[in-house]
């Protein structure tokens, strides 16, 4: 039984993700959020294999979008620059009727509020759009709120452990270049999470933790169109960056000035962070309980590292609650 007055460990952590709700709330309040939004409203999200596209074309793109979308927001593209291609998924509904009729796709209406069974969709190939960087056009300026990378080391062990948790899920963790903004990913078919390689210390971990949270609430399951639909990715973004949140704001790091920007611009309102407060604070809980065992081994194993050394000839074998203690002490001096 814990003393009066002193909060559990799940309602310390609810705290934090309330806290993350606050912060976001107060960004999106403000006249500049409010203008940025109006235009991020107006660009596509783009999958990784777009992006890798859009990489190899034009290194240097920033921000892309097609052509009615910058006339839209009182831009035009700039006489003689060529388009970026990237590929526009084509997803169908099919009905389920007969078999014979499985693949007689048909382009997916409204849902209706009376369906009793949610149309299946399929995706059945992709067609080449184009679309120009930011750098492409001309005329009114764009207002920006962008999540700024977290600088400096991360607290000792972390990233160790984190990639320990990682192997235990059954992924491989890779560290190498990704594309200009994208801090890394996870590929759940394929069991691997990159991480970019050139982010310091304390940025690595957070997006360590944001990619294990992405493995940890089953994201791959619960969201399976992910890739092909905004709201699923949306969900999946605000869950994951808010565990990755948490966990590293209880392990006393700040990653204000990136997850709130981050989650603002993935959050369709507040609602929904609040809706998925309890996967959040569920999978935050594990994932600081597994860091705290692997923590507690680490120490441990230092420990009896160190035995040896305290073992004198004649006198009785040191235990390794002793060297626990012990250890303790020479830590608090």
């Amino acid at each position: 039984m814990r003393p009066p007055g002193t909060a559990s460990t799940e309602e310390k952590l609810a705290a934090l993700h309330t806290q993350l709700v606050d912060a976001v709330a107060d960004l999106v309040h403000s006249d500049k959020w409010a203008q940025m939004l109006a235009v991020a409203a107006r660009f596509t999200e783009y999958s990784p294999s777009n992006v890798l596209l859009i990489a190899a074309q034009r290194p240097d793109a920033t921000r892309v979008a097609g052509i009615r979308t910058w006339n839209g927001l009182g831009r035009r593209v700039t006489k003689g620059e060529h388009g970026i291609a990237i590929l526009a998924p084509c997803v169908y509904r099919t009905d389920d009727q007969t078999a014979k009729d499985r693949h007689q796709a048909r382009p997916e209406p409204a849902a209706s509020p009376g369906d009793e069974m949610p149309p299946q969709r399929e995706l059945h190939g992709f067609r080449v759009v184009h679309v120009f960087d930011v750098t492409q056009t001309e005329g009114r300026p764009l207002p920006d709120v962008q999540p700024e990378l977290l600088k400096g080391a991360a607290p000792a062990g972390i990233w160790d452990q984190l990639v320990a948790l990682t192997a235990n899920a059954g992924y491989q963790l890779e560290r190498r270049p990704c594309p200009e903004g994208v801090n890394g990913w996870t590929a759940p078919q394929d069991k691997i999470v990159v991480v970019d390689e050139t982010l310091e210390p304390a940025q690595a971990a957070k997006t360590l933790a944001h990619e294990l949270g992405h493995v940890r609430a089953n994201h791959a399951g619960r969201f399976p169109d992910y890739a092909v639909a905004h709201a699923c990715r949306g969900a999946a973004e605000v869950e994951a960056e808010s565990i990755a949140y948490v966990i590293t704001s209880h392990l006393g790091m700040k990653p204000d000035a990136y997850s709130v920007p981050y989650v603002a611009g993935w959050a369709d309102d507040l609602d929904m962070l609040r809706h998925h407060m309890s996967t959040v604070v569920t999978v935050a809980q594990g994932l600081l309980s597994d860091l705290d065992a692997l923590s507690k081994a680490a120490r441990a194993t230092r420990v009896l590292q160190i035995a040896p050394q305290w073992a004198v000839p004649g006198r009785s074998p040191v235990r390794e609650t002793d060297l626990v203690a012990n250890q303790e002490g020479l830590r608090r001096a």
